[in-house]
């Protein structure tokens, strides 16, 4: 990768395309929106891929992603929570989503990196035709 370093801007040359970070916000993707974005990646297709695995069918698979940070060190990000809410008429026991989020927890990359140092929460719902989490 390379990266050309601007005033109020990063431009990164990415084999897919141009990726222009910037903590500013209107002028790029935020540093803290990238790291959140790559964790939400790999987890993301990870789930996707035990899903399959184990026959679950759904129609939908969000994530969403909500962070602590710590103000009087540099902001950083002490905790970061990633709930899965995937739209299914299927059933998964509490044991069962425990268990595909030890999986995800266990074979992403992306949130090994980041562990010790940041402490990862991943919490599957089901959700159903009413909306309602499981």
């Amino acid at each position: 990768m390379k990266f050309l370093i601007e005033a109020d801007r990063v431009i990164a040359e990415l084999p897919s395309n141009q990726l222009v970070i910037s903590p500013t916000p209107g002028v790029g993707v935020r540093p803290y929106e990238l790291l959140i974005s790559s964790l939400i990646g790999c987890g993301g297709t990870l789930l996707k891929t035990i899903l399959k695995k184990k026959r679950v069918s759904y129609e939908k698979l969000e994530m969403e992603a909500d962070s602590i940070r710590n103000p009087s060190q540099a902001n950083r990000i002490e905790k970061i929570t990633i709930r899965a809410n995937i739209f299914s008429k299927d059933e998964l026991t509490l044991g069962q989503r425990e268990k595909i989020s030890s999986l995800v927890m266990k074979n992403c990359g992306m949130i090994q990196s980041v562990l010790p140092a940041i402490k990862v929460d991943v919490l599957i719902n089901m959700i159903h035709d009413d909306g309602e989490p499981e």
